[in-house]
């Protein structure tokens, strides 16, 4: 079988957002932060401000997109005792977040969405989208959305889902007491070297979306249909394949439905894909599977990785890919010549 391990490493390490790009984002972040906070306390309300990043930044399943558009969630947090009928409308808390964020040259462009007021850097080409919540505590919020009022959501508890199925040692803690934070800063640095191979296969999952654009399901999708059917193996190759194969299998058990594994449980992910987008999803699916199965069956390495070239991009180096027979002989030959030359 071809072994295309080094492959899936380097290309792992093209998609992963770089150090460099993640210290840019903190910093960004970090500045909005401060505005926010500033302008904020000019309009002498009673709720406090408070932010917690996460999503893909936090869980380091985040990719670098073909063209460059990354992006960083930072939950804006109103705390406050006000229960959802108490509340002004959530409008009113999306205004305030944008009268915090303001306008500066910095950035070109300030966008209210539904569930996130999106601060967009385009030079830099990459945005911070800011969700909105209100909450007793970071542990009970609800997310401001404008379409639907105020809905559940939590974002830490996703977050301690996926660390648990990554096994990292995550506690809930680290992101809700602010006495952790050093040991919070240790997980992090640990996190990063260790890269579990189911981060990488949420990656991977993200990269092929990524090629494909268009109708593909989004981040949280890919890491839940990951986290629920990872397959590991000592070859990333023959983990994507086999995690692939449960994939298909889960969404066939489950009548294509994606539940949410965090509040609001059980909440289908898929619930407003038209019939059309499903079987989009599906057909792209199946065809990747194919050729993910075909690749592993492959025994040369340069035929194998063009059929995972086909699905990942440009990007899946398979310029690194080699004839493991022609390579066999070029080592042998090279070898001898390198012994006789020692001996010289």
């Amino acid at each position: 079988m071809a072994d295309c391990n080094n492959l899936f490493a380097h290309y792992n390490n093209v998609i992963r957002l770089s150090n460099e790009k993640r210290e840019v984002l903190r910093a960004v972040r970090d500045r909005l932060r401060n505005k926010m906070q500033t302008n904020y306390a000019l309009l002498k309300v009673d709720e406090i401000l408070e932010f917690h990043t996460q999503g893909s930044f936090i869980m380091d399943t985040i990719i670098t997109p073909k063209d460059d558009d990354f992006d960083l969630d930072d939950g804006v947090y109103f705390i406050g005792k006000l229960t959802p009928t108490q509340r002004p409308p959530v409008q009113t808390f999306h205004d305030a977040v944008l009268y915090a964020v303001g306008q500066n040259e910095e950035y070109a462009k300030v966008t209210d969405k539904d569930t996130c007021v999106r601060v967009s850097y385009i030079k830099e080409k990459f945005h911070i989208d800011l969700p909105i919540y209100y909450a007793d505590s970071l542990e009970n919020p609800n997310l401001a959305h404008l379409k639907e009022s105020w809905t559940l959501s939590n974002p830490v508890e996703f977050i301690d889902w996926f660390e648990r199925k990554v096994m990292s040692g995550f506690k809930k803690a680290y992101l809700v007491e602010n006495r952790m934070y050093t040991e919070y800063q240790r997980w992090l640095q640990d996190i990063r070297k260790a890269d579990a191979q189911l981060r990488r296969i949420v990656r991977y999952l993200k990269g092929w979306a990524d090629e494909l654009r268009g109708e593909m399901p989004p981040g949280i999708v890919m890491t839940i249909l990951a986290g629920e059917n990872y397959k590991a193996n000592e070859r990333d190759d023959i983990s994507l394949r086999d995690t692939l194969v449960a994939i298909q299998s889960f969404l066939f058990a489950n009548n294509f439905k994606c539940p949410r594994p965090t509040t609001p449980v059980n909440e289908d992910l898929f619930a407003d894909y038209s019939e059309t987008r499903k079987q989009y999803f599906l057909d792209r699916l199946n065809t990747f599977l194919d050729s993910a199965k075909q690749a592993v069956a492959l025994e040369n390495q340069k035929d194998a990785c063009l059929k995972w070239q086909k699905h990942l991009g440009p990007r899946f180096p398979c310029s690194l890919a080699v004839n493991r027979v022609e390579a066999a002989s070029t080592f042998t030959s090279s070898s001898v010549r390198g012994d006789s030359a020692r001996s010289a």
